[in-house]
């Protein structure tokens, strides 16, 4: 099988090495051939590491329509140029894989089909998760289940910063910081801590638990950056961790997807997921619950997820026996329909802080009762601040639109001094 490869950063690196360290196992051990025919980068600075040992190009078009080529590997990232030429391959008649999840969900509902009417292979295992193998668990291994819930750690700049800041009490900003040094958060880490690159992630897997088209446009997400040390902290008092999760869950024939902050009691199986990890949790009907761990991003795990595709590429079309995966499901006219965030129902924790006076409680306590929300704890703190103090309340389970109503009414009292917050906790 001829390879076309399209980018030689990080994981580009990554796949090059890998197959150079392994091709003569798979061609002995596995009967599987893999040939790295052509490398394409932007620019000739990019391509003379590789120049002595491959046919190189900085024209991937020309070497999409080159008849030789089998399957183009995309790892280039973005979305237009990415787009084109995976319109391009599959027009052309050639099989894809890529790991640019952003890229599928933004427009797989036109790639998905037109990979399907060209009886094509699009495999995406390194789109999410890095290494760990979701993608062929939820297309292969799991057929004899269905995902009821799915709940994820799927973005690993976010998992370190939440666990330092548990760890070591950092704040916000100073674990930040301490990811940017390590190398494990951006210079501009909008993408990572607003939830974008979990929303991509989420909608691929909603997508494949619910064979509908779950736009990743159209789901709820709230990022990390407003979570302040104090509210981890606070966490831990009643026996819980904050981690940032990508939720789904089938409610009759509408889907429940998002991604936000969420309250973990610490007995469960993602709260132990710490550092730059990515771990998927599912809940099968007939399966029960089952937790995939690992790293979910870097060069070689990465890059490892994009080999297992051609090396299952290969072997299934050498020997012609397994069809296209049907994707063609993935697309406009099959678009999920989403629950409203107003009408999702969760437990609550909402932080208040306010001056320190008389009938300040009862305010708020009775602001919760107009909006008929039961309360299950409640604490008051002082902090270090004369004349505040921060109001911890525990809800029992009620719908979302109560939770905003009752936060717009307590945000409007005159001794409540700065905006309220608020954290859902898992089911």
């Amino acid at each position: 099988m001829r390879i076309g490869l399209i980018g030689t950063g990080t994981v580009g690196g990554g796949v090059i090495e890998i197959l150079e360290q392994k091709v003569e196992y798979f061609r002995e051990a596995l009967g599987v051939n893999l040939e790295l025919a052509c490398i394409c980068a932007k620019t000739d600075e990019e391509l003379a590491p590789f120049r002595d040992k491959y046919n190189v190009s900085t024209d991937a078009f020309a070497m999409i329509e080159d008849s030789s080529i089998d399957v183009v590997v995309e790892l280039a990232g973005g979305y237009e140029m990415p787009r084109r030429w995976l319109t391009a391959a599959l027009n052309n008649g050639k099989h894809v894989v890529t790991a640019n999840k952003a890229l599928l969900a933004k427009y797989g509902h036109e790639l998905f089909p037109l990979a399907e009417e060209k009886d094509c292979h699009i495999l995406f295992e390194a789109a999410v998760g890095g290494g760990i193998p979701i993608i062929r668990s939820l297309q292969e291994a799991l057929l004899g289940s269905s995902v009821e819930r799915l709940s994820c750690i799927i973005n690993g700049t976010c998992n370190y910063i939440l666990s330092r800041m548990s760890e070591a009490g950092l704040s916000f900003e100073d674990a930040l910081k301490e990811a940017q040094a390590k190398g494990f958060a951006e210079a501009d880490p909008t993408f990572d801590i607003e939830g974008i690159d979990s929303a991509h992630k989420t909608a691929l897997l909603a997508s494949l638990c619910s064979d509908k088209h779950v736009d990743f446009e159209k789901i709820h997400v709230t990022g990390i950056s407003q979570i302040t040390a104090e509210d981890i902290a606070t966490a831990a008092d009643f026996g819980c961790t904050v981690k940032l999760l990508g939720i789904y869950h089938r409610v009759g024939d509408r889907v429940d997807a998002r991604v936000h902050p969420c309250l973990l009691p610490k007995d469960h199986l993602l709260s132990s997921v710490n550092g730059v990890l990515n771990a998927v949790f599912l809940e099968c009907d007939n399966l029960g619950p089952t937790l995939q761990t690992g790293a979910g991003a870097g060069r070689l795990p990465t890059a490892s997820a994009v080999v297992a595709d051609l090396v299952s590429l290969a072997r299934s079309t050498d020997s012609g026996s397994r069809a296209v995966l049907p994707m063609g499901w993935f697309c406009k006219e099959n678009e999920a329909s989403l629950v409203p965030m107003e009408e999702t129902c969760a437990r609550y924790y909402f932080r208040f802080a306010a001056k320190d006076g008389c009938g300040v409680l009862a305010s708020i306590t009775g602001i919760l009762a107009q909006n008929e929300i039961s309360i299950e704890s409640i604490v008051q703190k002082n902090v270090n601040d004369p004349g505040k103090v921060s109001i911890v309340v525990i809800t029992e389970k009620i719908l979302e639109r109560k939770a905003i109503a009752a936060l717009e009414a307590i945000d409007a009292l005159p001794n409540v001094v700065d905006k309220s917050r608020m954290i859902r906790f898992l089911m």
